[in-house]
């Protein structure tokens, strides 16, 4: 997908936006950290002694209730992948991703899982963590269009649901447009939360927006005549969607830790991946995210079939590099990070060799 030029965009956003708010937050957070530190809190950390012992670790999770997208750990959890590898696992709830990557930063996080943008940010901004593996390579997103929009060309002077105008949100509605040829310019974004799509579009203020799988399948089925547009992961298979990451200190302190860590979360993408795991899955998932069956039912097959859950380390560093150089193009950071100020993957790499092939 040709990704057209955001600089009159990023004019209008001005020189704060989310970076600048990010430059802010990050300093917030370090001296956070230093109180945490002072005060004898944070993470939890490696409770247990030697290379295998008992350790309880502080997962982020950047939606909630999650969708589907974010299984991964609610399964390592419920099949008894984290207790294989003698881990305590407590799960926290985020609003979104900059606070969970904040989070990280601040340690009160051990490992955060948000949109890999996040952590693109966050290594633009020079901050002490990197993301150590994916959660989800490729973009869960589906465009949909309201009834009457058949294509993106049936858009043009229409209003459409935004949620921003960072790299992530235009790349997203971009995405749904140029594949029909239509500019981003000949369109009328607004801006709103995710979760505002759906009653938007059933109240006729907007013609189409992108949804994650899960609520694809709702808006589709709650509002007849709505139908898919584009899944954006077949638009622009080399965005980078969701990384996990954590402090360097961390990682320095609790190496052992961090490579059962996602020994555990690999063993339960295998186990996600699986067709025949997928009742369980349905029944896990259902209740983790208080979504409809029939909707976590479409979602969780979405995902597999776009290959979204790896079962491996699941870093490309061409991903990485295409996703960090969009971000640059819409200013949303000062310049483009390389993939080892991004990326760690050597706790994966040393994972993935002890599991072996899936």
């Amino acid at each position: 997908m040709k990704v057209t030029d955001g600089s009159s965009r990023a004019a209008r956003r001005g020189r704060g936006g989310r970076y600048g708010q990010a430059a802010a937050a990050v300093a917030a957070a370090a001296a956070f950290a230093l109180a945490l530190s002072a005060c004898g809190g944070g993470s939890g950390g490696s409770g247990g002694s030697g290379a295998n012992g008992w350790a309880t670790v502080n997962v982020g999770i950047a939606l909630s209730p999650p969708k589907a997208i974010f299984m991964g750990p609610y399964v390592a959890q419920a099949e008894g992948f984290f207790a294989r590898e003698h881990l305590h696992v407590k799960f926290i709830s985020m609003p979104n991703g900059l606070q969970t990557e904040l989070g990280t930063t601040a340690g009160s996080i051990d490992f955060g899982f948000s949109s890999a943008s996040d952590s693109i940010e966050a290594a633009a901004q020079h901050a002490p963590i990197h993301a150590i593996w994916s959660y989800g390579t490729k973009l869960d997103t589906q465009c949909i269009g309201a009834p009457g929009i058949k294509s993106a060309r049936d858009l043009i002077g229409k209003p459409v649901g935004s949620t921003g105008t960072d790299g992530f949100s235009i790349t997203l509605l971009q995405a749904c447009l140029e594949p029909a040829g239509v500019h981003l310019s000949q369109v009328k974004p607004i801006n709103m939360t995710r979760s505002e799509f759906v009653p938007a579009m059933v109240a006729g203020k907007i013609d189409a927006a992108v949804f994650h799988a899960d609520d694809a399948y709702v808006i589709t089925h709650q509002l007849k005549g709505a139908s898919v547009l584009e899944s954006e992961y077949k638009t622009i298979p080399q965005w980078w969607y969701g990384g996990v990451s954590m402090l360097d200190a961390y990682g320095k302190a609790h190496h052992d830790v961090v490579v059962r860590f996602l020994m555990a979360m690999m063993l339960a993408d295998r186990w996600m991946n699986n067709p025949a795991n997928n009742a369980a899955l349905v029944a896990l998932a259902v209740k983790t995210t208080q979504e409809d069956p029939a909707a976590v039912a479409y979602a969780i097959s979405f995902l597999r079939k776009s290959g979204t859950w790896p079962d491996s380390v699941g870093l490309d560093p061409a991903q990485v590099n295409y996703t960090a150089g969009i971000l640059a193009k819409y200013k949303d950071i000062p310049s483009q990070p390389s993939f080892s100020q991004i990326v760690d993957p050597s706790y994966a790499d040393q994972a993935a060799a002890r599991l072996g092939a899936p």
